[in-house]
């Protein structure tokens, strides 16, 4: 879908146009459109169905809840619209330029809100390891990697390699309603990764003496009768009780030797080698984005 995706976005820009002047729905156009509706219908929805909540929930007249467990799923689905659509006037073939090209808003509106919303709700990242960085992942390394690709080969097709903007101003295209609205999605992946990348730095720079003390604390909090913290428990009451009798001699050596601190000390590196391999991820994404700003 991505290679479709691109191809359907660059050839609109490259001047594939009909004689009514309106921009030609070719092979690759009509294969990336059956895989959308394919790609809705996994999703429980028909294709002018997803979009019209798409469309909903990016302006706010819906909330998220309705693309259930599967958000990523459906920004990702909004993005590859977004490439076929320009391609195909198919579903807005009288409408003005402004009209026709707001799906690229839609979409930044759909990664911005919800990104902004997960980092905001997000409680110390220590007292959940893994689970909500999961999510951030996914939108960086898959919806935010599909945009900036097709950004980015949008904005090579306008500028052909080797093609230096004139120094005296702004290209010819500067002001058209395409131009605008790729420029504009560019600034707003790069607000979302610098915001990201600034929660990321904050979770490294909290001291591992600090994040050892919140995650001991969290796991061994009152009426913690469920989950990591109940596990944690029945660990420490088996090592503190066993004996060679009742596991043997191999096995009661084994829990003699394991210590709850160091465990917890290890989970604390742990999630901190994964930190910093997504910031690395994130700042290599922002400085990409950064230079295709820079070509506008």
């Amino acid at each position: 879908m991505i290679y479709l995706s691109i191809t359907c976005a660059t050839s609109s820009l490259k001047g594939t146009v009909e004689a009514n002047g309106s921009l030609c729905d070719g092979k690759n156009s009509l294969e990336l459109k059956s895989l959308l509706e394919r790609y809705a219908r996994s999703l429980g929805r028909h294709f002018p169905d997803a979009v019209e909540e798409i469309v909903g929930v990016a302006n706010g007249q819906t909330s998220f809840e309705v693309f259930g467990s599967d958000v990523i799923d459906w920004m990702n689905l909004a993005v590859f619209f977004n490439a076929w659509k320009l391609c195909s006037h198919e579903l807005d073939s009288s409408d003005t330029d402004e009209h026709r090209y707001s799906s690229w808003g839609t979409v930044a509106k759909l990664i911005e809100k919800y990104t902004m919303a997960k980092l905001k709700s997000l409680q110390p990242l220590i007292q959940s390891p893994g689970v909500d960085l999961a999510t951030l992942v996914q939108i960086v390394t898959e919806t935010m990697a599909w945009h900036s690709i097709i950004i980015q080969s949008c904005i090579r097709s306008l500028v052909p390699s080797g093609k230096k903007k004139k120094k005296s101003g702004p290209s010819d295209n500067s002001t058209s309603p395409l131009l605008q609205a790729i420029h504009g999605s560019a600034q707003s992946l790069c607000g979302i990764i610098e915001e990201v990348t600034k929660w990321l730095k904050g979770q490294l720079n909290t001291p591992v003496a600090e994040k050892f003390d919140i995650l001991y604390s969290y796991l061994h909090q009152g009426g913690c009768n469920e989950g990591p913290g109940n596990v944690l428990k029945v660990l420490e009451a088996l090592v503190s009780s066993s004996t060679d009798l009742e596991h043997g001699e191999r096995i009661s050596m084994a829990l003699s030797k394991w210590n709850s601190a160091e465990v917890l000390t290890k989970i604390v590196i742990g999630q901190g080698m994964e930190l910093h391999e997504f910031l690395h991820i994130c700042e290599s994404k922002l400085k990409l984005l950064q230079s295709l700003r820079q070509q506008f």
